[in-house]
């Protein structure tokens, strides 16, 4: 154990508090992402030491592994977890589109139908409550039709 380490207090990685702070809990999913990200960093550099020297990783050089970890590097594994989490939601989105303009077509021609198809019933029968007031003030439209046609 490190010099001033409390043996009673579990070991924990800080890396995991880094990256999934407990304050901002329900932003955590881009801090998982990079906390996986190092574990497998992590797991690549325990595999390598176990073929270079036959055995498993000491406390001391987990600790000592752990302060390789500077915040350049720790902020390059949080783009890494965005750029990974983008790549997901393009790919999402890529799948969607087919689906989503199907839908968004199909949805559009049966309302602009049936729009189309009330205005112009409504018109129709606009037209036909404009002809019968002309009619009952005694305006004849179709005599008056008739009279501006062109003799021939």
């Amino acid at each position: 154990m490190a010099a001033g380490v409390d043996e009673k207090q579990p070991r924990y990685n800080p890396i995991f508090e880094r990256f999934v702070p407990p304050d901002r809990a329900d932003e955590n999913v881009r801090g998982l992402i990079a906390y996986g990200l190092y574990k497998i960093a992590k797991r690549e550099w325990a595999q390598g030491l176990q073929e270079r020297l036959g055995r498993q990783p000491t406390p001391e050089e987990q600790d000592a592994y752990i302060a390789t970890w500077t915040d350049s590097r720790l902020r390059g594994l949080e783009q890494q977890a965005d750029a990974t989490l983008a790549a997901f939601a393009e790919t999402v989105v890529t799948e969607a589109t087919p689906a989503i303009r199907e839908d968004a077509l199909r949805g559009t021609s049966g309302k602009s139908i049936g729009l189309s198809i009330a205005a112009n019933a409504i018109y129709t029968l606009i037209l036909i409550a404009l002809a019968l007031v002309l009619a009952w003030g005694g305006i004849d439209l179709i005599g008056l039709l008739q009279k501006a046609r062109p003799s021939g």
